[in-house]
């Protein structure tokens, strides 16, 4: 049935559940009959009101008048001017006293109007000045816990039992926007809804939106009639009056009718907010109406506000002790790889610590095409297939998704029952993969309490119920794992970086093997050749016989072939030894670069002290990874080479139209003989280090070619003890 009090053009735009996610629910049109809403412009002319207002507060001025002696009292007109006139037009709540009783004002500012909204408070008014101290004591309660489901069921208990609510729910949403019930405290006759969950579809995002902005929200009757504002324009705008942070406002009949299938006679949320992000929610219900004080849903709201601020916390030292926690295990898996000339059977033959890197189901690693696999993963056929899919169409060398039949449905027949990947790309030279895999997020998501528990069904069918709706979800995220958390993706970069040391490591080595036995070969097989050459040549001259002529030919041409071969082998092995790096030149935060690759040292080595002052750099165009690998590479040296214990320095500003980095640390002077061979690989000096005994020089020598690859220099001086590595780059190189 259609409201008549609403507009024509709203009236035929009935809300059903194909559309509710686009339904306008901040502009309903109407209130709950609980209290009376005024709307005022800035010159104190009253534009609109609701349905109920003179029955409640008396006359009232038509709309476009202001108001006067006739209207109200002087201690709420006063109150109504100080709002008026209040520049910054926040929620503000005042306690007013009319003919009918004592009324809470409740004001905001809203697109060039004055909302009032008066809420009548109950006879024990007085008993109200209590839940200050109340919610203050609950604090310290909820301050002392540890973990953010321990926080959360203390809050809980609290709101519960500062308000009365038959049930309060703390919900948490998860990471494709679903929400779980992880704290309840209820009636003992009611079903329990505790481990319960609920699909994101049960809360459309413009209802999470407003959540957001107005972070308080009761439903004193679910049963209730709403009462229209008359009338429902803003003439400043010229559409509906906007009611986002209206403590009155009315609900959408979606939700209505999904409380009251589920018997709920009342109904209050109240936000949980990160950042700028819906986190939670605490929900509140009751089996029969109830009006809770509007100075009692406050003293919840700053119990909220302090919940949201301990939760953020414990998130984040939950975050920094999983990155410390994968920094230790990273160490492993190097130490488990370095001593192992193949990368690959190193990680498959332990591949416990590799997989509990992070939540998966099964892991690969792939390296000069030989592929190892374990756990629940595909067979190394399918993951050969996907190296090649990543070589063709993936530049970056990270890739993940968690629904890979829809972002790669070419690969799906290959990979078989995994939905989510991981991908690391550690040594493309020689198609170096890592990979960790999921499987299809779990089925078997269950509703707690009685499977027989009956629900109402409205006229908009039984998908407005907790398991019809659950049911319809269900369905919707087959095929999907569950996603790759931020966590996640910071920890398989740093693992890619490590593999990529040990790579590189082992590459060197190698390519050192192979350039000593090519300068050996150059070096003893030259003068035995050239000795038969000159062998031939006497044979030829002293003995003109046909037969030695030819014999003097053929060991000639196979000489001068032989010695043709080693030159070429020599300039290859010259040509490999002097090959320049590959910039790739884009604008970059330097200072935020700079700031990422500290923090990233300090988890990883959490003993590093290391002192950051940048200046605000701003955007520069140079090779951002390259940048990294520099600043990486000296605060390694630092480590490795700075007296133990001691912090490390990084300086960086601009000057004179260059980038200066300086890295420092306390250290024993270098002598001038060691800073002549300072940034050449294979270095002898490098030997001996017992803090890096399997170091071979190549740090500084990268550090070098990728400044002088941006046209810069590196300087190294010693002064009082301190080592300073200065970093110099032109700001736009050629």
């Amino acid at each position: 049935m259609s409201n008549p009090y609403l507009p024509s053009d709203r009236r035929k735009r009935s809300v059903d559940l194909s559309n509710c996610d686009q339904e306008p629910i901040h502009i309903p049109g109407s209130i709950q009959p609980h209290g009376v809403l005024l709307s005022f412009t800035y010159d104190g002319k009253l534009v609109a009101r609701s349905a109920n207002a003179e029955s409640l507060l008396g006359p009232l001025p038509a709309p476009g008048e202001p108001l006067s002696e006739q209207h109200l009292n002087q201690e709420t007109c006063n109150a109504i001017a100080a709002a008026l006139a209040d520049q910054d037009g926040y929620v503000e709540s005042r306690l007013v006293q009319l003919a009918n009783g004592a009324f809470d004002v409740v004001t905001h500012k809203s697109e060039g109007l004055l909302i009032a909204e008066f809420e009548k408070r109950p006879p024990d008014a007085l008993a109200l000045d209590l839940f200050a101290l109340t919610a203050q004591q609950a604090i310290q309660r909820i301050q002392r816990q540890h973990g953010v489901e321990d926080l959360l069921t203390i809050a809980v208990d609290e709101i519960a039992r500062l308000t009365g609510f038959d049930r309060v729910m703390a919900y948490r949403f998860l990471h494709d926007d679903s929400g779980e019930v992880v704290a309840e405290c209820k009636r003992a006759d009611l079903e329990p809804f505790l481990g319960q969950r609920y699909p994101a579809s049960d809360i459309p995002a413009q209802a999470r939106r407003l959540y957001i902005i107005n972070p308080i929200r009761l439903i004193a009757d679910v049963g209730y009639k709403p009462v229209p504002l008359e009338p429902d324009r803003n003439p400043l705008t010229g559409g509906q009056i906007d009611l986002s942070h209206s403590v009155l406002r009315s609900v959408s009949p979606v939700h209505i009718e999904y409380l009251s299938n589920m018997g709920i006679g009342a109904s209050m949320s109240i936000s949980i907010v990160i950042g700028d992000r819906l986190w939670g929610l605490i929900a509140c219900h009751h089996m029969s109406p109830l009006l809770v004080p509007h100075a009692v849903r406050m003293s919840c709201q700053v119990l909220s506000q302090f919940v949201s601020t301990l939760v953020e916390r414990n998130l984040n030292s939950e975050h920094a002790r999983a990155m410390t926690h994968s920094a230790a295990m990273r160490r492993e898996i190097a130490a488990q790889v370095t001593d192992r000339e193949d990368i690959v059977l190193a990680l498959a033959a332990d591949p416990n610590s590799f997989a509990n890197l992070m939540f998966c189901h099964g892991g690969a690693v792939s390296l000069d095409r030989k592929t190892q696999v374990f756990g629940k993963a595909p067979s190394r056929e399918g993951v050969n297939a996907f190296i090649n899919w990543l070589n063709e169409h993936e530049k970056s060398d990270i890739f993940y998704t968690s629904e890979l039949g829809a972002d790669v449905p070419d690969m799906k027949a290959h990979l078989g029952d995994v939905c989510g990947v991981l991908a690391i790309r550690f040594y493309k030279e020689q198609n170096g993969y890592a990979f960790w895999f999921r499987s299809e997020q779990v089925e078997d998501v269950r509703w707690g309490g009685n499977p027989e528990k009956k629900y109402s069904i409205g006229p908009l069918g039984p998908r407005l119920t907790p398991r019809g709706s659950f049911s319809v979800w269900k369905e919707e995220v087959r095929g999907k794992s569950v996603p790759w958390e931020k966590s996640a993706l910071e920890i398989a970069a740093q693992v890619r970086l490590d593999l990529q040391e040990v790579a590189l490591s082992n590459e060197n080595m190698v390519k050192r093997a192979r350039e000593t036995l090519l300068a050996t070969l150059g070096h003893d097989l030259r003068d035995p050749l050239q000795a038969i050459m000159m062998a031939a040549r006497m044979i030829e001259v002293r003995d003109q016989s046909p037969s030695s002529s030819n014999l003097s030919k053929r060991i000639s041409s196979s000489s001068s072939r032989m010695h043709r071969l080693i030159s070429q082998v020599l300039d290859i092995s010259r040509l490999q030894s002097g090959l320049g790096l590959d910039i790739q030149v884009r604008k970059a935060d330097v200072r935020k670069l700079i700031t990422d690759i500290v923090n990233e040292v300090k988890l990883g080595y959490p003993e590093s002290e290391i002192l950051v002052e940048v200046e605000e750099l701003g955007e520069i165009e140079l090779d951002p990874d390259r940048l990294s690998q520099v600043i990486s590479n000296l605060l390694s040296n630092t480590r490795h080479h700075g007296e133990i214990g001691q912090p490390a320095t990084i300086i960086a500003f601009v000057r004179d139209g260059q980038l200066s980095i300086a890295v420092s640390n306390l250290g024993p002077e270098i002598p001038e003989d060691i800073r002549r061979n300072l940034f050449k690989p294979y270095k002898k000096e490098s030997l001996g280090n017992q803090r890096n005994s399997r170091g071979l020089g190549l740090g500084l020598y990268i550090v070098n070619e990728i400044v002088s690859g941006h046209r810069g220099s590196i300087d190294v001086h010693c002064e009082m003890g301190i080592v300073t590595f200065t970093v110099k780059l032109p700001i736009s190189p050629a």
